[in-house]
């Protein structure tokens, strides 16, 4: 991992952090961070948020479950939710009160801890247009928020809705998308200040993305920027500083572009959002590009080509002022991207030492396959991004650029009739909740070793149906054979810790971590494990019925012990398999439909 010196940089940057401190400083009091969830996430008994902290690290500090004891955890109680689809969301839990979200149809449900999850109350949300809400890949519902006594929830169809965390009594409720292009909402919301944070889903059909914030208190909207179009749709004005000079053109969301295609351009929001307090400064990654073929986005008389017409700011990481909207710095991971590279998981916020220096870091193992780490002020990569699997579209990143190094022979066009084969195929990284730890230093997630052929094809576009343009073939694993690889990674080094490898998927698997030294997840077998986070070692597991698509949480219950929580769930296409009364059978114990099981020490 190497880091960039030049002279030059260096007072430009003192400039542009100068102006960002004062700009900062004129911003902080209007909306800063929320107090009440601050304190909330710093009591370790508590679970706040879609990923635990302002910084995204999913990690709980607890530690009376440790890597000595794990070995002797067992199932508490259950809870059997009675759905089969794609559960995502990681319950919350705000003092004795743990909450869920279920996807299609969204219910909440509140569970009284003190009563091993004796239900409080439900809200089931009234979906008259259910049909209209086309999520891409299942139904999917990414995460609760809570703060001032509500429970804040994204509906599929779009619906912002706030309930009393008391009662589960509707407060307010505020149509956000438009039903008749199919526009859904999936992302996990993020308050800050009195400000909630929500972004959109459609990039596959054509749908341009945005990320708004709504009034806590009334669910007003507040403002509303895009990842694309002109300067004042995006939100960029006297405070855009990004770093690297492609950048730095006077209209990026429409001069690279051709003609209008950035209307349909993609670009949506429906991942994960983390916060810099200090700076007031909020994060997150765009999706892929619409459509994925690049030849509707481009000028047919120049194509092929990648000068020009780079698609910002899709497959991006964005970072706006948390108060206002207003975009200060963006960073194309793929310019121009043709293989459906979103950006939806963690931009991990931790301040970490790079040869001697200290970094207000921004840190991504982003779904292209490159390992980032920047300046979360700025923009600036501190240090050479480095693939974590098997990248073909592109062999480097050019640090004085800023932009990757492409492959020409993966690049993909209508008129060329030969499939492109791309690594990695749709994720090196898919969106699933990844985990960073305070205490190693190391930065967890499943990584992907697929490959794919691409072939570009023509579809002109209609509302609401898909328009990605692109014919794909899975040709299987990449090189090694392996298909799935629990990685820990140094971001302050580069240097790769450790790895458990599968020969099944992984890319729907999220991690966590805990102050005990441990890592929990799932495996496309069923199994829920504990993993030891300095060397990889497995030391114990449990078999469930189904996979796992929502991260688990931990905290701490009435009785001052600290518990393990995770939901199964699977997508209704996934093989149910039956049961086995051999004691070694795969799948023995497998059924279908949602469970949430609470995990607790002897």
């Amino acid at each position: 991992m190497t880091n960039k010196k030049t002279s030059q940089r260096g007072w430009r940057k003192a400039i542009t952090l100068l102006a960002l401190a004062l700009a900062v400083l004129l911003t902080l009091g209007a909306a800063s961070a929320n107090a009440e969830l601050l304190r909330i996430q710093r009591d370790a008994s508590q679970w706040a948020m879609a990923n635990g902290n302002y910084q995204g690290w999913n990690y709980s500090p607890l530690s009376q479950i440790t890597n000595y004891n794990v070995k002797n955890l067992q199932v508490k109680w259950t809870l059997q939710l009675g759905v089969t689809d794609s559960l995502e969301a990681p319950p919350l839990v705000i003092g004795n009160t743990m909450y869920i979200l279920t996807p299609k149809p969204n219910t909440v449900y509140a569970l009284d801890l003190a009563r091993e999850g004796y239900i409080l109350w439900s809200y089931r949300v009234d979906q008259p247009n259910l049909d209209q809400a086309k999520a891409c890949c299942g139904a999917q519902s990414r995460g609760l928020a809570y703060a001032d006594g509500k429970i804040i929830l994204n509906s599929l169809d779009g619906q912002l809705i706030a309930l009393n965390a008391t009662t589960g009594e509707v407060i307010w409720n505020t149509q956000v998308t438009d039903l008749s292009i199919t526009e859904t909402t999936t992302n996990a919301p993020l308050i800050v200040g009195n400000n909630i944070l929500i972004g959109n889903e459609g990039g596959e059909r054509g749908i341009r993305g945005w990320v708004a914030a709504h009034d806590l208190q009334t669910g007003e909207q507040l403002w509303k920027y895009y990842s694309t179009g002109p300067n004042e749709d995006m939100g960029i004005g006297e405070r855009w500083a990004p770093f690297y000079a492609s950048d730095k053109v006077a209209n990026p969301g429409v001069d690279s572009w051709y003609g209008d295609s950035w209307k349909l351009g993609g670009g949506t929001t429906w991942g994960y959002f983390t916060y810099d307090p200090e700076s007031n400064l909020f994060y997150y990654g765009t999706a892929n590009c619409a459509p994925w073929n690049p030849d509707y986005r481009r000028d047919p008389a120049t194509a092929p080509g990648l000068d020009q017409y780079t698609s910002k700011y899709c497959a991006s990481t964005i970072a706006r002022d948390a108060t206002t909207g207003e975009m200060i710095w963006a960073y194309s991971n793929t310019p121009q991207d043709q293989w459906d590279f979103d950006e939806p998981g963690q931009n991990f916020i931790a301040d970490i030492t790079i040869d001697g220096k200290l970094v207000k870091a921004l840190i991504k193992p982003a779904r292209n396959g490159f390992f980032y780490v920047f300046d979360r002020l700025t923009g600036e990569l501190m240090a050479e991004p480095f693939a974590y699997t098997n990248v073909t579209w592109a062999s480097s990143v050019d640090m004085e650029t800023g932009m990757p190094v492409y492959n020409e022979a993966a690049l993909t066009y209508t008129d060329v009739p030969t499939e492109v084969q791309v690594c990695p195929f749709i994720a090196g990284n898919n969106w699933a909740n990844d985990a960073y730890s305070p205490r190693t230093g190391l930065v967890y997630f499943q990584a992907e070793n697929r490959c794919a052929t691409f072939t570009g094809t023509e579809k002109e576009y209609t509302p609401g149906e898909s328009y990605i343009n692109m014919s794909f073939t899975n040709i299987g694993n990449g090189p090694g054979g392996w298909r799935g690889e629990l990685q820990a990674w140094d971001p302050t080094t580069g240097q790769k810790a450790w790895g458990l490898k599968s020969v099944v998927s992984s890319d729907a698997m999220p991690v966590f971590a805990t102050a005990g030294d441990l890592i929990f997840g799932g495996t496309d077998s069923g199994e829920f494990r504990a993993v030891d986070a300095r060397n990889g070692q497995v030391l114990w597991t449990f078999r469930t019925g189904s996979n796992f698509r929502g991260s688990p949480i931990s905290f701490t219950g009435p009785d001052g012990r600290q518990f393990i929580a995770v939901v199964t769930s699977q997508l209704p296409s996934d093989p149910q398999i039956g049961a086995n009364t051999a004691a070694d059978a795969a799948g023995r114990y497998r059924r279908a439909g949602s469970t949430l099981y609470v995990f607790g020490l002897q």
